[in-house]
C-alpha cells in the first residue's frame, strides 16, 4: 500500500484534532472535578465527558495502527523499488 504525502499529511491533521479535543475534554474533567466549585450535581454531565474520551481514546488506537501500517508499507516498498 502506497500513500501519497497529502493523504498521511491529512491522517495526521486529524490525530491532532482529535489530541486537542481530547485535551479540551479533560479541561472540562477538571472543572467538573474542582473542589472549589459548589457542589452541583454534575454527574448526567461527568459521565458524557468520560465516555467522550473512552470513544476518542479508541478512535486514538486504531487511527495509530492504520498510520503504523501505512508507514510500514511504504517503507517496505520503498525498500523493493531501491
Amino acid at each position: 500500500m502506497i500513500i501519497d504525502d497529502q493523504t498521511f499529511t491529512d491522517f495526521a491533521l486529524h490525530l491532532r484534532r482529535a489530541s486537542d479535543e481530547l485535551l479540551n475534554a479533560a479541561r472540562k474533567l477538571t472543572t467538573l472535578c474542582d473542589p472549589e466549585q459548589p457542589a452541583e450535581d454534575d454527574s448526567a454531565e461527568l459521565i458524557e465527558v468520560l465516555e467522550a474520551l473512552v470513544g476518542m481514546n479508541s478512535e486514538f488506537v486504531l487511527l495509530e495502527g492504520i498510520l503504523r501500517a501505512v508507514w510500514e508499507s511504504n517503507n517496505s516498498t520503498v525498500q523493493h523499488l531501491c
